[in-house]
């Protein structure tokens, strides 16, 4: 027996695993990403450039020339949309805050304290930005909340609102004259507003969805365009547009080097899209990648035999991907936009005679169906609630899991909806096998079951789950589940219940704070017709293959993929 034979055999023995019959060996199929989707950028006041993480909750310190980075604040305070630092000189002088925009709070931590809430109730809070004087503007930017405010660092005070309907003010930047300058995203245009008298004049117009604007030292302005993917330069009088680079859409935010810095006049852009940094020096327009991933937060997967090859489709949250299982190559299908549906789970089946994909989002509320040879959407389903786990019947309609709505429902080819089965605790994880019964993952009570369509009689298969998500038919008497809180892949036997692990320290289970869901980033998991199982890990963004092997022993996935 090999050492790491042995060392498994003896880890199994010390907490209990049992040895299983058929096992598996683990290998990485796209390597881990650097973030979970980049979102606000800022300097510090120690030169180092810091990077806002909504999915990872964590505020990271990026090394400019490596790429390299660190946790600055993490979970459960490090959610940020949006970061800035109050300026040298001011009262405040250090200090960092930033916006948790699915939370609706406002943090700060001064230099050497730890973090505190600023500001709570705010909604779709977004950008948050210091006048040179060291005054505090944050703006909300969603629904019916589209707001700029100004705030009182100490908490003390109650918020001034400054602007009201501001037409999705986004990554603004205060000039050393007082005047903000900004993009409103609804109209696709740059704006210039006066702090003190609040009048509003148009700089520039004509973008898609411009979401961030700087200015370098020389006082030039620059607009990040989220959905064309462009950086411009734009004269202030003219309005004049200046096209420094093409890159991919989702680009979110952007961070100017300081003056006295090694980098001053660079631009610093994040991507979601993209799970990276980008860096253009200004003077000479030259791009360079500072750090990028393939994936950003991938969650549900499916996995077909196309005439080309097997492929995986992940939904990453912002984007759907397809995986190519052979030369690893990652495609996006539908790209991140101002109007995405942000998928979060992903089936399989055929619409009006397409092999098709069908996506929920609990985060918008959505279900798609989408051809994934061009990205087209065939069909978009909206006001689900909380839609996790989906799937496709042979007769076309949309099985979905809605987990606010502790139901799982069927969406007729026609559109009309019927409850199956109601009185689930948080249904979330659907696969639909091949005689067309369903099964049922469910982390509200610990649940993986069987539900007929016909009858919608549903069948308890075993309960002592901690939080089942993804699951997979295996054969005709096996599941595949993945037990998030567990950290464990299952096999479990649909007639007996039996269950014993395939794979063991599964990386997976990213945490967050409510009241978002403990599925935050869905853990899926897929078999090809060859029994290998895909499993994307959430908290590395990765994506490893199980494969069917020799071995009588649960894999242990401490170092696979890292």
């Amino acid at each position: 027996m090999s050492n790491t034979k042995g060392l498994l055999l003896l880890l199994c023995c010390l907490i209990g695993f049992p040895q299983i019959s058929t096992g598996y060996e683990a290998r990485t199929i796209v390597p881990p990403g650097p973030f979970h989707g980049v979102h606000g950028l800022a300097f510090g006041p120690d030169g180092a450039l810091y990077a806002g993480d909504i999915m990872g909750s964590i505020i990271h310190r990026v090394d400019i020339e490596s790429g390299k980075h660190r946790s600055e604040v993490s979970s459960p305070f490090g959610m940020a949309d949006d970061i800035g630092f109050a300026p040298h000189g001011t009262p405040n002088a250090g200090t960092l805050v930033w916006t948790s925009v699915a939370l609706g709070k406002l943090y700060a931590r001064a230099p050497g304290e730890p973090p505190r809430l600023i500001a709570d109730n705010l909604p779709s809070i977004n950008t948050v930005g210091f006048a040179p004087d060291g005054r505090l503007y944050v703006t909300q930017t969603g629904g019916r909340h589209k707001t700029l405010w100004q705030v009182d660092l100490s908490g003390k005070n109650p918020l001034e609102k400054i602007w009201d309907g501001t037409k999705g003010l986004n990554g603004f930047t205060i000039s050393q004259d007082g005047f903000l300058y900004g993009p409103l995203a609804d109209l696709g245009q740059v704006v210039r507003f006066n702090l003190e008298n609040r009048e509003i004049k148009l700089i520039a117009d004509g973008f898609e969805w411009p979401t961030a604007v700087e200015m370098d030292s020389k006082g030039r302005l620059y607009v990040l365009d989220f959905d064309a993917g462009t950086v411009t330069r734009v004269n202030k009088e003219s309005g004049e547009k200046t096209q420094l680079a093409q890159l991919e859409s989702g680009l979110d935010n952007m961070a100017i080097g300081p003056i006295g810095s090694p980098y001053v006049d660079k631009l610093y852009i994040s991507s979601i899209g993209g799970n990276g940094i980008y860096e253009i020096d200004t003077r000479t327009n030259a791009l360079r990648t500072v750090v990028r991933g393939q994936l950003t937060a991938p969650g549900g997967i499916a996995v077909r035999e196309t005439e080309s090859g097997t492929r995986a489709y992940i939904a990453d949250m912002f984007s759907l991907r397809e995986v190519d299982l052979s030369t690893h190559k990652v495609r996006t299908i539908t790209p991140i936009s101002g109007s995405s549906a942000y998928p979060t789970t992903v089936g399989l089946g055929e619409y009006k005679s397409k092999n098709v994909v069908v996506t929920g989002s609990w985060f918008t509320g959505r279900v798609q169906i989408i051809d994934p040879q061009n990205g087209k959407v065939l069909r978009d389903e909206r006001k689900f609630a909380a839609p996790h786990g989906v799937g496709m019947l042979k007769d076309g309609s949309i099985i979905v899991a809605e987990a606010s709505a502790q139901k799982v429902t069927q969406v007729m080819p026609d559109g009309e909806r019927r409850t199956i089965r109601d009185g689930f605790g948080f249904p979330s994880g659907i696969a639909v096998a091949e005689d067309q019964t369903i099964f049922v993952t469910d982390p509200g009570t610990g649940t993986v079951s069987s539900l007929d369509i016909a009858s919608r009689e549903l069948t308890l298969i075993r309960d002592d789950f901690l939080r089942p998500e993804g699951i997979a038919v295996l054969s005709e008497d096996r599941l595949a589940v993945v037990d998030s809180l567990a950290n464990t892949v299952f096999e479990l036997n649909i007639v007996t219940g039996e269950k014993k692990p395939i794979a063991i320290n599964v990386d997976v289970g990213l945490a967050v704070n409510p009241p978002q869901p403990e599925t935050w980033i869905f853990n899926g998991i897929a078999v090809d017709g060859h029994g290998v199982l895909y499993l994307p890990l959430d908290t590395q963004t990765s994506l490893i293959a199980l494969t069917p092997s020799d071995k009588l022993l649960p894999v242990s996935l401490e170092s696979v993929a890292r």
